[in-house]
């Protein structure tokens, strides 16, 4: 008597190791738009800073319209960085949400293979106790019969020889 679902607790556990890897994979996803968008932020911080010394200094207007323009090009690349970064934490999390679903789906199948091995030990055992009884009650009776027919015998011995 196997267990019905165990191909189906089988195909589960791939899953969940298959939708593990996915959250493993969204995660370094995110971890890669985060690095990005830090990285973003302080490039763009040190160019400020760099143009607020010449600026202070005194440069052309051409430079600060460029160094403006290069500012507002960080600044878009930045709310990209951002959208991305959250758009990378929506799929982590989905991916995780995904993986705790057949985690819990793994873990409920493997509760039912666990009773019903319970379930066959049990029977099992009681197959052995009756087995057991039963070849016991034989030997008790085959014991009984085979003492009544030894003490037949006696008495038929014992007869004989008292005529």
């Amino acid at each position: 008597m196997t267990f019905a679902l165990q191909p189906a607790l089988d195909v589960a556990e791939r899953r969940a190791e298959a939708k593990s890897r996915a959250v493993k994979a969204a995660y370094v996803a995110w971890l890669n738009a985060r690095t990005h968008q830090v990285r973003l932020e302080q490039r763009r911080q040190l160019y400020a800073g760099k143009l607020d010394a010449k600026l202070r200094q005194g440069c052309s207007a051409a430079v600060a319209q460029a160094a403006g323009a290069a500012l507002q090009q960080w600044q878009a690349d930045t709310k990209s960085a951002v959208q991305r970064l959250e758009a990378a934490r929506r799929e982590w999390q989905q991916a995780l949400d995904d993986w705790q679903t057949e985690r819990k789906r793994v873990e409920a199948l493997q509760l039912l293979a666990r009773r019903h091995a319970l379930e066959r030990r049990k029977l099992e055992e009681q197959r052995e106790r009756r087995l057991h009884d039963e070849l016991s009650t034989r030997s008790a009776h085959a014991q009984r019969y085979a003492d009544e027919e030894g003490e037949a015998a006696m008495r038929y011995v014992h007869a004989r020889r008292t005529r």
